[in-house]
């Protein structure tokens, strides 16, 4: 109760901020070349370029200097920065994303799931969460659009969306070449060349490698692990035969082989051992974080994926038209250690390692029509979208058995996606505009399973009349678990889902630099299924309903003191129905995913930017966020009660109640040197969270500070830039992932990466 009246505290007070701020604006200077103020920004969130001051939507956008200023060199590092955003690495992965905006995220990384924080690049959907966390290179901007984007977007952004913008090819030369190292033999190399090859045709070639060592070392042979391996490369090929037509056509290609991630500490629970997690109880016995003792000695994680696309502009009068096709596929071949340990119960053998062989592939076509009418007192955008997908994993449990040994299953998944969509802002005033937007959404799942024991022999399913199935290990028979007389060998199951899910919003611009907005927006993540359940011998199946998220939000952006000041702030409410998650089925009895309640998440975020004097300039921002079920589908005294949280309110994990982030930039003239020294530091705090569903103990993390720190020197001319950064000074140490499995006496659990120092050089000519 305390905790919820400091939060309604704060969000009072982000109320008042709201409020005034617009009011402030009101003495403000309308000029907005005002000689060192801040820049403006512009984004696409709602597909048309927009300065972000006069979008009604909360989005926070990066373009390159702000990236090299937070040290963003992954899409996991804008959590830092953004406002009631949580992102790590997938647990046990070294490039899968899972992320949380407002409450609402995913950490289940099969494919039979869907994450409700969409991710895109160059409004390319990436539906899989493997290989999802990009390193970043020649990135013009990148937007984190936060609470539901059902309209404007493709598939599956309940949560938000997180863009990816290239840098386009032109036909001005530009050359960047970019070398870093650091400490645990890290080397990074940068490179891309872009220029006009004709008058009409130009082309861009960028190239990344990120090698590293591993951070953390296997004590049982010495192995550094948690490394990096990382190659990505991409080229694009421009045409623009008129002033009307734009054709871009683009290929991606990246190979990794780091190691898969390690659990680094391990807390050994015996039944009733429900306490926090504590270093001193560190399995390896000593109170790293940063040493492990693990057993499998020869770990793999092969990961590749490549894709294209081809965007087709045509400027045709107040219309254009815009034509988006893209391929993509990938291929991860996955062997971990999801215990951590080099005994399980004093045997030599593995309590949990897990093998995974995966393919995906997909092609995605959508068509836009936008443009102005009514004397351009109307802006709008129809089109229709069409995705399609195509996976499939054999997958390996591996518990107290060798590689090898263990029942194993095959699971296929294909999707048909189609969409129609609209949306339209109506100027109804100088100063209000009202927008609407609908989009109709028809997603059709073909699930395919089989399970095989250690031989090779396929198991039988057993079907009952009311559909649901189990496997047996013999003829099924009336009285089986199915209580069913039909023999197969795989089971498969066709299911379609539709949606149609509205936007509405208003804006009024108080001055030429405040406005304030109110919108209702609606979200759908598509229906799943339970991929890892064929792991289980007996069970029954059903497709999981799909989750829909309603967000009502009000905001203010506004500019004042020549534009030197920037304040946005948001409030929200999402109602959240069918929170896909895992748990004891009321109607089964089994243990598994399906739609586990209803949720609802609140709270408010604050961003600033200042620039009080010309070399000084300062950012923050903070979120705060309440979550809590209002319907609970499972049986929480049954599945939370065994660790220790049977009768408590639950929250939705992945939301800690406060994040915030304070940076600063000082920019000191050297003219002798013809350049300039710019120091810069930055601070971000999450405060606790819970990594499981039932929010036992063991799944804390008490939250977290990191400071960062760097000094660079630029030439004038922006040619040369070198740089010296120190991230995480603190050497903070804070859980990003956990395998916490009472059953098998264990809590594995997964750290950042501890202090690390690091020496850029960069030249560009342009």
């Amino acid at each position: 109760m305390g905790s919820s009246r400091k939060l309604s505290k704060h969000i009072s007070s982000a109320i008042a901020l709201c409020l005034a701020a617009p009011v402030a604006g009101w003495a403000q200077s309308a000029d907005d070349n005002a000689t060192g103020g801040l820049a403006e920004v512009t984004v696409t969130a709602q597909r048309r370029s927009e300065s972000m001051q006069s979008v009604p939507v909360a989005v926070t956008a990066f373009d390159p200097a702000s990236l090299d200023a937070h040290q963003v060199l992954t899409l996991r590092d804008v959590s830092n920065v953004v406002p009631n955003l949580w992102m790590e690495t997938n647990t046990g992965l070294s490039s899968g994303s899972r992320a949380a905006l407002r409450g609402v995220g995913e950490d289940e990384s099969f494919f039979t799931s869907d994450p409700p924080v969409g991710i895109y690049i160059d409004d390319v959907y990436i539906p899989r969460q493997t290989g999802a966390l990009f390193d970043l290179y020649d990135v013009e901007r990148i937007e984190v659009l936060r609470g539901p984007q059902g309209t404007l977007y493709g598939r599956n952004t309940s949560a938000g969306a997180i863009k990816l913008v290239s840098v386009k090819p032109s036909q001005d030369t530009r050359i960047m070449a970019e070398l870093t190292g650091g400490d645990f033999g890290r080397f990074d190399a940068r490179a891309s060349v872009s220029g006009g090859l004709s008058e009409s045709v130009s082309g861009q070639i960028a190239v990344l490698s990120r090698q590293r060592d591993g951070y953390d070392r296997n004590l049982v042979n010495g192995a550094r692990v948690n490394d990096q391996d990382v190659v990505s490369g991409r080229a694009s090929l421009r045409w623009q035969p008129t002033d009307a037509l734009d054709i871009l056509l683009s290929y991606d290609q990246t190979r990794e082989r780091s190691t898969p991630g390690y659990a680094t500490g391990v807390l050994l629970q015996p039944p009733g051992d429900l306490g926090p997690w504590n270093t001193d109880d560190q399995y390896d016995g000593d109170t790293d974080v940063h040493t492990l003792r693990s057993d499998l000695l020869e770990p793999q994680n092969d990961l590749d994926q490549r894709g294209a696309s081809l965007n087709i502009g045509w400027d045709i009068g107040k219309v254009t038209v815009r034509s988006i096709t893209s391929w993509r596929e990938l291929e991860n071949t996955l062997l971990l250690d999801a215990d951590g340990q080099d005994t399980c119960f004093g045997l030599a053998l593995p309590c949990l390692h897990l093998f995974q062989d995966q393919t995906q592939d997909q092609f995605s076509q959508e068509l836009q029509v936008q443009g102005t009418a009514f004397d351009d007192r109307v802006n709008f955008i129809i089109g229709a979208y069409y995705f399609t997908e195509s996976n499939w994993q054999r997958t390996e449990n591996i518990i107290l058995a060798p590689f090898g040994a263990n029942p194993y299953f095959d699971t296929s998944l294909d999707t048909d996606s189609i969409a129609l969509f609209a949306s339209a802002t109506w100027a109804a005033t100088d100063r209000l505009n009202l927008t609407a937007g609908l989009r109709w959404t028809e997603d059709s799942k073909d699930f395919n399973s089989a399970v095989f024991d250690a031989s090779g022999a396929a198991q039988l399913v057993c079907a009952a009349p009311d559909g649901s199935q189990a496997y047996s290990s013999g003829p099924c028979t009336v009285g089986s678990p199915a209580g069913a007389v039909t023999d197969e060998l795989a089971r498969s199951i066709d299911k379609s889902w539709s949606a149609v899910t509205p936007r509405a919003a208003v804006d009024f611009q108080l001055t030429d630099d405040a406005m304030i907005y109110a919108s209702i927006s609606k979200g759908f993540k598509s229906g799943a299924f339970d991929g890892r359940e064929s792991s289980i011998v007996l069970y029954t199946m059903q497709p999981i309903e799909p989750e829909t998220t309603l967000s009502y939000e009000v905001g203010t952006k506004a500019e004042w003191l020549d534009r030197r000041l920037r304040t946005n702030v948001a409030l929200f409410l999402n109602e959240i129905d069918d929170l896909q998650g895992t748990g004891t089925n009321l109607d089964s009895g089994t243990f598994t995913r399906f739609s586990v309640g209803d949720a609802e998440t609140r709270g408010a975020e604050i961003e600033i930017t200042a620039k009080p004097v010309e070399p000084l300039t300062l950012t923050a921002a903070i979120g705060l966020l309440d979550t809590k079920y209002t319907k609970i589908n499972f049986d929480q005294m049954a599945d939370c009660g065994a660790v220790g949280t049977g009768d408590t309110e639950l929250e939705l994990k992945f939301s800690p109640k406060v994040s915030s982030f304070v940076g600063a930039s000082w920019r000191i003239p050297l003219a002798n040197l013809r350049g300039g020294l710019e120091v810069g530091a930055d601070w971000t705090h999450k405060s606790s969270y819970f990594h499981s569903s039932c929010n036992p103990v063991p799944s804390e993390e008490d939250g977290y500070d990191l400071f960062n720190a760097q000094i660079a020197y630029e030439t004038d001319d922006a040619r040369w830039r070198i740089a010296a950064a120190v991230r995480n000074i603190g050497d903070e140490a804070y859980s990003t992932g956990q395998f916490f499995i009472p059953g098998l006496g264990f809590n594995a659990v997964y750290f950042n990466p501890p202090r690390n120092w690091s020496l850029t050089a960069r030249y560009t000519f342009h």
